[in-house]
């Protein structure tokens, strides 16, 4: 008996330990890679929680750590079943009453913005789009609106940003497209929201700070929306390796904090207060502040973790016990699950608290009067080699420039910029305008700035590309890495580097001769087709670019050929000259070494019926247009056949009717293909049936957006394929498509391969 109650007081007063938050984050991770939330499931967990507790209360505290590990898990599929409940099922209109709950961004055309309807509960993200004058919405009023509701959704191609993840873990339930828009004055706050008073200060920066690219980065300092940067600026940033500077985030919170410490010792030394201590004092300001600059950002997810591990360390401080940074790291963490477990879904959380952990498991036991200036370089390279695994997984890239790029930046941001921008906001809050000297000097240390990165970016070899195509490869890498960020007391660290080596070694390429693959990317209601064979590759069409400076080349196609190790392209065709097939061509041109580009235009090799070549045993062959003038637009599409000994692919373009007609009646054996991309996306004017008869494919893949307004593929014409007993195989459905000729001639869904729960059907 005595010895069973001291295991239970063991158990109920051990200490948290690291290896308790990292079990806890492995159990809340899991939803990374679930396919699907089951409520037998959740009941399931829910029991092995309890019994769980009973073992480690009565029996053993080790078992503690599978309680925490569990309890995550559970947690988290909590939060996450709620979501996917909530989200909204099916396209449609209606008329909602709705409450502004974010900045709204315009740009030309158009004003977005994130509002809740009180009689759901859910959150949509609203568009307003208009040719000429757009309302002028107000964060935290409320506007009757009429809209058109489509579910959330998004590309899914395995690279570049995945939308319906993001819209999944900020809680966004639908997409509405507003047709008509009315405020409701009578409902608005008599007082001003945080978002209220963040729209103010952009306002008022907007008018003292002309430069766009100034302005830009103001309002990410000050107010955190970096809405208004450029494409070219946020590539900018991405390719030096700057990004973390631009979001407000641990980094600026904690110097904030640090001007409160400050303040504090220098207000105690002033009017000393024996009921108040001076810690008391110091951690309170530094708090105080911290929590007034990340509202100012909108109390942003990076802002909320900063402001946690803040009160963590103070709190700690306050209580006169040691202060140990893994205690700090581990509590921190648990509070962050314990707020929001959904947090595991974004980027920046795995950034942050991976190089919180890199930094204390490389300086601990430091010496605290060792040179500042040598601790801050090396941490650095320190950095460089520790978020060497996430830059890979996460970005498909090594930024060599990064370390070298940071050590100028960061003091500069940090002790120049960022405190003078502080200054405007003390100064905006007292006078009406804000004094204009301090207006000239920010505008001239901003410029200053961005110079540099300019220079800096004009050596992007530094940057390299690399992909990690395996999970084993990736863990080899792990390992290598934390082997050599080991103490030097370790001995052997050096074997960690031959781990790291080997798991950046690229495999060999897995196409044998006279064989391809074709890659069917998911680019919304456009198209984009990558075809490699052993020794070369060919892109067919490159997908739309927006106004907003949004394009599918940069989104899509080139994340997507660094992924494949793809550096160059041996040909580029365009299939005709609409935007959806061939607006992002400039910008893969400026980034992609290209060879040959095959097209409709005057600059273009014209991709006239006859042209053909073969490579690695593969024949490529243009069946159609016969000529280029005149121009017709979607018949004058580039039609491409593309064959090897026992297989053939065709890529008819936006081909319709006539077209059609034309190819069955002249060489109606050439058009015969084992795999036909579906012509003009599925539209009544195309696949016609005596077109299907001649090529009779034994799959059909189709490239077209979710819920897109034109209905595509439209249903007659799907049925035309069911009766001939021809599967249909679609963008929207499976995200990106592979057809592969080796071993045998097979297909490979994405959305199949990879199923997650933020893409799980919706409950109707």
């Amino acid at each position: 008996m005595e010895s069973w109650h001291l295991r239970r007081h063991e158990a109920s007063h051990g200490s948290l330990k690291p290896v308790h938050a990292l079990a806890c984050l492995l159990g809340a991770s899991q939803i990374l890679w679930l396919p699907s939330i089951t409520e037998t499931a959740l009941f399931g967990l829910a029991a092995c929680c309890l019994v769980l507790a009973w073992a480690a209360v009565f029996h053993h505290r080790h078992w503690a750590l599978a309680w925490w590990l569990v309890t995550g898990l559970l947690w988290a599929l909590l939060h996450a079943h709620q979501q996917n409940q909530q989200q909204h099922p099916n396209p449609s209109q209606a008329s909602l009453t709705v409450r502004v709950d974010s900045l709204p961004k315009t740009t030309p055309n158009k004003v977005s913005f994130i509002g809740t309807d009180p009689t759901s509960g859910r959150q949509y993200q609203f568009s307003h789009y208009a040719n000429q004058a757009l309302p002028h919405y107000q964060s935290g009023h409320w506007y009757q609106l009429e809209v058109n509701i489509k579910p959330p959704h998004g590309t899914a191609n395995g690279v570049g940003f995945d939308r319906e993840k993001w819209l999944f873990r900020h809680g966004i339930d639908g997409l509405a497209s507003i047709k008509h828009s009315a405020p409701l004055p009578a409902l608005n706050p008599t007082g001003q929201t945080i978002n209220g008073w963040r729209q103010a200060w952009s306002e008022r920066l907007d008018q003292a700070f002309i430069q766009p690219r100034v302005n830009a980065l103001v309002q990410a300092l000050t107010i955190g929306d970096k809405t208004h940067f450029s494409a070219s600026d946020r590539n900018l940033f991405q390719q030096t390796g700057t990004a973390h500077l631009i979001a407000i985030s641990g980094l600026h919170i904690g110097m904030v904090a640090w001007v409160g410490w400050l303040l504090g010792a220098w207000l105690y030394r002033l009017w000393p207060q024996p009921r108040i201590t001076r810690p008391l004092l110091q951690v309170v300001l530094g708090l105080l502040l911290a929590a007034a600059y990340a509202a100012l950002a909108g109390f942003t997810v990076a802002t909320q973790r900063a402001l946690v591990m803040l009160l963590v360390y103070g709190l700690m401080r306050l209580s006169r016990r040691p202060t140990w940074g893994w205690d700090v790291w581990s509590v921190s963490l648990l509070v962050v699950l314990l707020l929001d477990p959904m947090q595991v879904l974004d980027a920046g959380f795995w950034l942050s608290f991976t190089a919180v952990a890199i930094l204390i498991l490389a300086f601990a036991g430091q010496a605290a009067n060792s040179n500042r200036w040598w601790v801050f370089t090396r941490m650095q390279f320190i950095l460089l080699l520790g978020m060497l695994p996430l830059s890979l997984l996460l970005f498909t890239r090594i930024n060599l420039l990064g370390p070298w790029v940071n050590l100028l930046m960061i003091p500069l941001m940090t002790f120049v910029l960022v405190p003078l921008l502080l200054l405007l906001l003390l100064l905006g809050s007292v006078w009406a305008t804000f004094p204009g000297w301090l207006v000239t000097a920010i505008d001239w240390v901003s410029l200053q700035l961005l110079h540099c990165l300019d220079w800096f970016h004009q050596f992007d070899g530094w940057s390299v590309v690399w992909g990690v195509p395996h999970g084993w490869q990736f863990l080899l890498i792990v390992a290598g890495v934390l082997w050599l960020l080991l103490p030097r007391a370790v001995p052997q660290r050096a074997w960690g580097l031959l781990l790291l080596v080997l798991g950046l070694i690229r495999p060999p390429n897995a196409i044998p001769h006279g064989h391809l693959q074709a890659h069917f990317l998911d680019v919304g209601q456009a198209l984009s087709v990558l075809i490699r064979t052993q020794n070369h590759n060919l892109l067919y069409d490159v997908g739309a670019a927006h106004d907003s400076g949004f394009n599918l080349a940069d989104a899509v196609v080139i994340p997507y050929l660094q992924q494949q190790h793809i550096g160059q392209l041996d040909a580029l065709v365009l299939s005709h000259r609409d935007n959806d097939h061939s607006g992002a061509a400039n910008a893969l041109l400026r980034q992609v070494p290209t060879d040959m580009v095959w097209g409709t235009e005057d600059h273009h090799q014209a991709c006239v019926a006859g042209q053909r070549w073969q490579w690695d045993g593969v024949t490529f062959e243009f069946l159609s247009p016969l000529n280029l003038t005149p121009y017709l637009r979607n018949n004058s599409s580039c039609v491409l056949k593309i064959s090897n000994a026992s297989h053939s692919l065709l890529l008819p373009g936006d081909i319709e009717a006539p077209v059609e007609y034309r190819l069955t009646q002249q060489a109606p054996e050439t058009i015969n293909a084992d795999v036909m991309l579906m012509p003009h996306h599925g539209s009544k004017t195309s696949s016609t049936d005596a077109f299907l008869d001649a090529v009779n494919p034994s799959w059909v893949i189709n490239s077209s957006g979710a819920h897109n307004p034109f209905n595509h593929p439209a249903p007659t014409v799907v049925q035309r394929y069911t009766d001939r007993a021809m599967p249909i195989l679609d963008t929207q459905q499976h995200g990106l498509l592979q057809w592969h000729s080796h071993p045998t001639p097979h297909t490979r869904s994405y959305r199949a391969r990879h199923q997650r729960i933020w893409r799980a059907k919706k409950p109707e």
